[in-house]
C-alpha cells in the first residue's frame, strides 16, 4: 500500500516556481536522481566549479615600476602617461613613433622595440616631468 502525502501550498509554489521551465521528462529524471543520492551528493553537484588557479604573474619590469614611480605626480590613467612620455620622447629624438599605446608597460615595449634605450626611457620621463613643472610651476601636474 502506497502512503498519500499532500504538499503545503507554499511547498507547491516553491516547486512550481524552482522547476516551471523543465518538461516532464525532464523533471521525472530529476526526480530520480533527488530519490538515488543524498543531500550532500546533490548540493555538492550545485555548487560551482572551482576556477583553476592564476598563474603567478612575471616580475614586474624595473624600468616600467621607475617610469611608473616617476611619473607619479601626474594626475591620470596610465595611457595618458604613456602618452605623454612616448610624444615627449619622439620630440626629444625627432621620431615618430607608430604604435598603439595601451599602459606604460607596452609603451616602454614599444620605445625598446625603437631602439631607445632603458636609459634614454628612464631620463625622458625625468626631463618631462621638468618640463611639465616649468610649465605648470608645482609639484603635482594635472
Amino acid at each position: 500500500m502506497s502512503r498519500v502525502v499532500t504538499l503545503t501550498l507554499a511547498q507547491r509554489r516553491l516547486l512550481r516556481a524552482a522547476l516551471k521551465r523543465l518538461t516532464r521528462a525532464e523533471l521525472r529524471t530529476l526526480f530520480q536522481t533527488v530519490r538515488a543520492h543524498d543531500d550532500r551528493t546533490l548540493l555538492a553537484a550545485l555548487t560551482p566549479q572551482q576556477k583553476k588557479p592564476k598563474t603567478p604573474r612575471r616580475q614586474n619590469d624595473p624600468l616600467v615600476l621607475e617610469v611608473d614611480e616617476t611619473l607619479k605626480p601626474i594626475m591620470g590613467r596610465a595611457s595618458e602617461k604613456a602618452e605623454l612620455l612616448v610624444g615627449h620622447l619622439a620630440k626629444t629624438h625627432r621620431r615618430k613613433f607608430a604604435f598603439e599605446i595601451a599602459g606604460l608597460a607596452s609603451a616602454v615595449r614599444h620605445l625598446r622595440s625603437a631602439n631607445i634605450s632603458d636609459a634614454e626611457i628612464g631620463e625622458g620621463a625625468r626631463s618631462l616631468m621638468a618640463q611639465l613643472a616649468r610649465l605648470h610651476g608645482r609639484e603635482t601636474v594635472v
